[in-house]
């Protein structure tokens, strides 16, 4: 489904989801998690992981490469300004380097 894990923010308070079967009964808000292992995610793995936010209706999503192409990087930009939901674009080598907290506020 184009999700590799799931974040639940404690503050969040908006109306839950529906609950799918199998699914513990926690009716927070989520954001989705994609992690991809290659070299460059590109535009095909930004618009299935779109599509995913919008079937779940999430606001913010969190995607996780080495690099991204420049069409990939346009993509999540132009989903923003098509449905103002976030993805945020992060690498590996941010995470490593703890610049993650800059990108996250």
């Amino acid at each position: 489904m184009g999700v590799d894990g799931r974040i639940f923010p404690v503050s969040s308070s908006a109306a839950p989801r529906k609950q799918q079967p199998g699914e513990l009964g926690l009716k927070e808000r989520w954001y989705p998690i994609q992690v991809k292992q290659k070299d460059k995610a590109g535009r095909p793995d930004i618009d299935a992981f779109e599509a995913m936010m919008m079937r779940e209706d999430c606001e913010k999503g969190f995607f996780v490469s080495f690099d991204y192409s420049s069409d990939a990087l346009q993509e999540i930009e132009s989903f923003f300004k098509r449905s103002h939901k976030v993805i945020v674009a992060l690498t590996v080598q941010e995470i490593l380097e703890e610049h993650i907290a800059k990108k996250l506020v």
